[in-house]
């Protein structure tokens, strides 16, 4: 872990806009609409010598925390560790730069998390900050707000969405600023993310008794499923201290050619005494299901970005 770097040094922290939209999908299909929930995740990108943050990438990690109890939660960590791997290993000029909330305000347990999501991880430029995003799409002006954590508090610092405006003065940070290689570089970044998208499909996956031990459902689901591809992750909905099962819809993300036929093909079989019943659900980011190729988005999008 890197600690030649004081939090003083940091200046600004600017938000690229397919993150930020990036999160905001992730939210909608995952939390459903006035739960008071929130989605948690893993911020990623770059820091210049002026101390400016750039942040050009994400990825969402299960948390569970008691909405009654701030000191109860839970951040899966070898799923955390499972994603920063395979990302470095798409990009390894992206380092851990902060984690993000889809909550607009700080929690009373945001202290504790950060400080737990971080402890011995590899690849973090410290210190790291922590962005609350307000995913609510009446509200104006800038939907981020930034911090780092100093000792015992958070420390607000200026943030802001990537303008695709580059030449606007004062505001402009330039996507090749943020994003090592420049405009190539960028494009780069987004096919690799979008590919890794592109060969994961996801389900939802119910019938079970929720009296099951959590851990025996997620080695049930394994086995039912390996034979359809790669699994990814299964994210059972579960209580944070007792790890009883709180929902009756399990997400099961699979990878690997025909992965999608062969799992919807399971519907309706027997899992040792339960029918399965599985739903496909919509790729993560909407455009995915435009039919275009990941480089084809990329080169669209970089295009798009830089001529707005």
């Amino acid at each position: 872990m890197t600690t030649t770097q004081s939090a003083s040094r940091i200046e600004k922290v600017v938000v690229h806009p397919l993150v930020l939209r990036n999160i905001v999908d992730n939210h909608n299909r995952m939390i459903a609409k006035d739960s008071g929930k929130r989605v948690v995740g893993v911020l990623l990108g770059s820091r210049s010598s002026r101390g400016i943050v750039g942040v050009t990438n994400s990825y969402a990690v299960p948390f569970e925390e008691d909405g009654k109890d701030p000191s109860i939660w839970s951040f899966d960590r070898d799923h955390h560790e499972y994603m920063l791997r395979m990302f470095k290993g798409l990009n390894d000029k992206e380092d851990v730069v902060g984690w993000y909330s889809t909550c607009p305000n700080l929690r009373e347990n945001d202290l504790a998390v950060h400080a737990s999501i971080f402890r011995s991880c590899s690849y973090v430029l410290n210190p790291v900050v922590l962005v609350t995003i307000d995913v609510q799409p009446h509200q104006l002006g800038t939907p981020t707000k930034a911090y780092y954590a100093v000792k015992e508090a958070f420390v607000p610092v200026s943030t802001e969405i990537a303008p695709p405006e580059v030449e606007e003065i004062g505001r402009s940070i330039l996507v090749t600023e943020m994003t090592p290689g420049g405009d190539n570089g960028l494009v780069d970044s987004i096919e690799a993310y979008y590919l890794c998208l592109q060969n994961k499909v996801s389900f939802s996956v119910s019938g079970y008794d929720t009296s099951l031990d959590a851990l025996d459902l997620v080695s049930c689901l394994e086995k039912h499923f390996q034979s359809c591809g790669f699994v990814e992750t299964i994210q059972v909905p579960r209580h944070p201290v007792t790890n009883a099962i709180t929902g009756r819809c399990t997400t099961v993300t699979l990878s690997g050619e025909g992965a999608t036929e062969k799992a919807l093909a399971l519907n309706g079989s027997d899992v040792g005494g339960w029918i399965v019943s599985v739903t496909l659900l919509p790729p993560e980011i909407s455009e995915m299901a435009s039919g275009m190729s990941a480089r084809e988005y990329a080169l669209r999008y970089v295009a798009g970005t830089l001529s707005m």
